[in-house]
């Protein structure tokens, strides 16, 4: 393998290792947003079900009165 090829092979691998780099940094930027998004949601849920107690609720308080 003559030098020049040499010298190539060394400039893609830093080219990938660049890209790979970044793509960790992409991917630890997604797992954030999924970590955001689970809590978003599980709040959500939450209110969802105290909501739907708060009416069972009213609604029992209703028939009886």
């Amino acid at each position: 393998m003559d030098e020049l090829r040499q010298q190539q092979l060394k400039r893609q691998i830093r080219q990938a290792l660049g890209d790979i780099d970044a793509m960790k940094a992409q991917l630890a930027d997604v797992r954030d947003c999924c970590a955001e998004l689970a809590e978003a949601m599980r709040r959500i849920r939450e209110e969802s079900q105290r909501a739907m107690a708060d009416a069972e609720r009213r609604r029992k308080i209703r028939r009886v009165v």
